[in-house]
């Protein structure tokens, strides 16, 4: 799978919901946006895909292990979002604001 030019223009969260959609087969409605992404059954070359597609997209190196653990989507977007050329470097990095520890 290679994202294409057009691609990039779409949000990075509504892009990774419909590439793991895609790549588990389901709906987009029933990739949770704020429960772990690892309930869903991603399986280790799944996530291997999606780290790799994150990578090049964004250019944020979300290590597998990430998908296929407790983190929602919606922290993995905010790294992904923190990544990409012109985000700040000041903007902290893992957990979203206003995520409980």
């Amino acid at each position: 799978m290679t994202t294409k030019p057009s691609d990039r223009a779409e949000p990075t969260g509504a892009w990774l919901v419909s590439l793991i959609a895609e790549l588990l087969g389901i709906d987009k409605e029933q990739v949770p946006t704020d429960r772990p992404i690892g309930e869903l059954g991603i399986d280790s070359l799944t996530a291997a895909q999606l780290s790799v597609e994150v990578e090049e997209r964004t250019g944020a190196n979300i290590p597998l292990q990430r998908f296929l653990g407790g983190e929602t989507l919606a922290e993995l977007v905010a790294e992904a979002e923190h990544a990409k050329p012109g985000a700040s470097p000041a903007a902290g990095r893992g957990k979203a604001p206003g995520a409980g520890e």
